[in-house]
């Protein structure tokens, strides 16, 4: 309980306040009107000031700062405000808070009364080096508490301080990986590599009131350090021995000249933030962080936050907070989760679903195959033990949540059930069949088919409207979008129900409405099928790819992917079946089904347009008997040309997309392309690029002379020339 006086409670309208025994300040972040807190004038003003009275105030000895947001620490800086200034081009409002934040955050660190941040929830940015500014961190092992630096996939750099003090707290190397990669660190991993300072065990209050939270036992921690720290202050934690030696100018200058190359091995040259940071970092250690914070890593944030690069990552992430604003998180009726098959994608969503907490139903015909889906998910979850992002009774725990069955009776208590089966209409009908014979009568039925209409499975339901789509991508841990597919009999109940399953599971539920490859798949097939069509001219597989590769296609996965690459992830069988599906589309889903059937040789694995690295030799003799058989006439084609046939078809899609009304907003076509075929996002979508580079007449004169010269599957939407776009 709080005892003395409170500072100015009323005065603050993102924080709460009150002095504890001991004169320790409890102040309480609560950003009024967000559902996170965030850093911008009004709140960076408020905790100035907060600050300025703690120092001030001799009943005052020391701070502690929370969250009384449940699951936040602090998001960071308002991307809303920065995303304002971009479009309006002008920064000084922003370039005022930085300077601000560096001046405040150097007094924290310097004032002779400690600051200790309780971190429990999401702590990133902004929010992250408010913390670095405090003398120590103390974090809960609450499953949504995270750290990260994830600047850098925003365009910018950490701009509050953070390429300053995180390499003197943890040393340069962890430091560089951190901030130019923008991964995300759990608890146990914050503690070891010394970000963090102790670790407990806490159960969050429901009620969340500067009151209630002194009970729970990461704040009474804080506290109790705040008093330690009151009477011997230790300014910094020194660096281990070897910590120090990689701090040396030299050993510093190798390490940032190696983290520049792997820079450019993961991304290339197509995003100059990461390499901003390191230039910020590898300066900033010759001077002080006040003196680094202003001059060095100040300059270089604002040119980047001024570039275009950066306005299309933060347009792109604040679409992702749009789509799921737009879904409303509502209790399940039970946590338990029925999913229908358990291959590659049944056995992935099975998994993810136990990681959240779900108790999960894992049916399949073959106990065989329920075998093999229970050991890949084990070892996926011993993967997170090894990383000590878990620990072993974790591991435990979310398998003793998974229950594997062949009775389709065992679903019954399921309140949602994801079909993940085999991509056969018919073996999806009869699941369907089996799911409304045994559910409870208000159970959703949410199909992850990739390559069939909802209206084509539910063609035979008795309830139609409980039936929905769920469209995973794989891998599915890793992959953010899901479809949410909405036919015309959806209820929506059902649209609501798996919309914010999805949203619990950490995805992106765009909500899409039904029709032959819904959104995504649909104008993927458009650059798939024609780069099979390319490579059936006799056009060499690395030149197709090194095409889309120099694009950026795939470069934020770490891994950049050209189509044919991108056919051997998928698998031909697979890749086969979903373009054969959309032929309903008409005569512009065209590929060489001949070129595709001799690279699927009888009872053989599959031909891979690639094999460790280079051209499978055996793909290109197919291809080139096929090239025999069946010449070419369309001659030399410049790089250009084969840009244009790659691209320009899909931006023909998108349009028709947008027509058939599948979604119906061109931002919400560049959000599903980027997060679900990995279109750069650097580039602002496929149709914000397409924007950018020319007007709806000049893509429709182009796509009318390629279709000309190559067929007339590439002739345009007509509602391209009437500005569709």
């Amino acid at each position: 309980m709080s005892s003395g006086p409170t500072i100015s409670p009323g005065e603050f309208t993102h924080f709460k306040t009150a002095v504890l025994e001991g004169g320790i300040l409890l102040a309480g972040f609560d950003y009024s009107g967000k559902s996170v807190n965030v850093l911008n004038g009004e709140s960076m003003s408020e905790w100035q000031e907060i600050v300025r009275l703690a120092e001030q105030s001799a009943a005052i000895n020391g701070v502690v700062l929370v969250s009384l947001k449940e699951g936040n620490f602090c998001a960071g800086a308002d991307l809303e405000q920065m995303h304002d200034a971009q479009r309006r081009r002008s920064f000084q409002e922003i370039e005022q808070l930085v300077i601000t934040a560096h001046r405040l955050f150097d007094g924290m660190e310097q004032s002779p009364k400690p600051f200790v941040a309780a971190v429990e929830g999401a702590c990133l940015g902004g929010g992250l080096e408010l913390a670095l500014a405090c003398h120590v961190r103390i974090t809960s092992t609450h499953p949504r508490t995270c750290f990260a630096l994830p600047e850098v996939k925003l365009g910018i750099l950490p701009g509050f301080g953070g390429t300053q003090r995180l390499p003197r707290l943890i040393g340069v190397p962890a430091a560089l990986d951190l901030i130019t990669t923008g991964k995300t660190i759990f608890p146990r991993q914050a503690l070891r590599m010394g970000l963090a300072d102790g670790m407990v065990t806490s159960i969050p209050s429901t009620v969340r009131t500067l009151e209630s939270i002194q009970k729970e036992t990461l704040v009474q921690a804080a506290i109790a350090q705040a008093r330690v720290l009151c009477s011997t202050l230790v300014r910094r934690r020194s660096l281990r021995l070897s910590q120090r030696f990689l701090s040396v100018p030299v050993v510093r200058s190798l390490l940032c000249r190696y983290a520049r190359h792997q820079v450019f091995k993961r991304v290339r040259n197509f995003y100059p933030a990461p390499l901003r940071a390191i230039d910020a970092v590898e300066g900033g250690m010759r001077v002080s962080i006040l003196e680094g914070s202003l001059n060095i890593e100040r300059p270089l944030l604002l040119d980047l936050m001024a570039g275009p690069i950066s306005s299309h990552l933060v347009g792109l992430f604040l679409a992702g907070e749009e789509v799921k604003r737009n879904v409303a998180t509502v209790p399940m009726a039970a946590m338990r989760i029925g999913v229908l098959g358990a291959g590659l994608m049944g056995s992935q969503i099975a998994g993810q679903l136990a990681e959240k907490g779900y108790a999960v139903v894992l049916r399949d015909v073959l106990p065989g195959i329920l075998a093999t889906a229970i050991g890949r998910i084990h070892t996926t979850q011993t993967a997170q033990v090894r990383k000590r992002i878990i620990l072993p009774s974790d591991l435990r725990y979310r398998m003793m949540r998974i229950a594997p069955t062949i009775h389709i009776r065992d679903v019954r208590a399921a309140s949602l059930v994801i079909e993940a089966v085999s991509e056969k209409l018919d073996v999806k009908r009869a699941v369907l069949a089996e799911f409304e014979a045994e559910a409870d009568p208000d159970a959703i039925f949410a199909t992850n088919t990739s390559s069939y209409t909802l209206a084509d499975i539910a063609a035979r339901a008795l309830h139609p409207e409980r039936c929905v789509g769920l469209h995973f991508f794989n891998p599915v841990a890793k992959m953010q979008l899901v479809e949410v597919v909405r036919a015309p009999f959806t209820s929506d109940k059902a649209l609501v129900q798996a919309s914010s399953l999805a949203k619990r599971l950490g995805k992106f539920p765009l909500v899409v409405h039904d029709g032959p490859g819904f959104l995504v798949n649909r104008i993927l097939s458009r650059y798939l099928a024609e780069a099979v069509i390319m490579v059936g001219e006799g056009i060499s597989i690395r030149r197709i790819d090194s095409i889309a590769k120099n694009f950026g296609m795939a470069v934020d996965s770490g891994h950049p992917m050209g189509p044919l690459e991108l056919l051997d992830l998928i698998g031909l069988p697979v890749a086969m079946h979903v373009l054969t599906s959309l032929a309903v589309l008409g005569p512009r889903i065209e590929s060489r089904d001949t070129l595709l059937r001799n690279l699927l040789p009888e009872k053989k694995p599959p031909l891979t347009f690639w094999k460790s690295g280079k051209e499978n030799e055996q793909a290109v003799d197919v291809v080139a008997n096929y090239c025999r058989a069946y010449p070419s006439e369309a001659g030399p084609i410049s790089d250009e040309i084969l840009h244009q046939r790659l691209f320009l078809p899909m931006v023909d899609e998108a349009v028709r997309c947008l027509h058939d009304k599948i979604v119906e907003h061109s931002w919400q076509v560049d959000f599903a392309l980027t997060y679900g075929i990995g279109f750069p996002a650097f580039r602002g979508g496929l149709l914000a690029w397409a924007r950018q580079t020319m007007t709806p007449g000049q893509i429709t004169q182009e796509l009318e002379s390629l279709a000309a010269k190559h067929g007339k599957r590439l002739e345009p939407c007509p509602s391209l020339s009437t500005g569709g776009l």
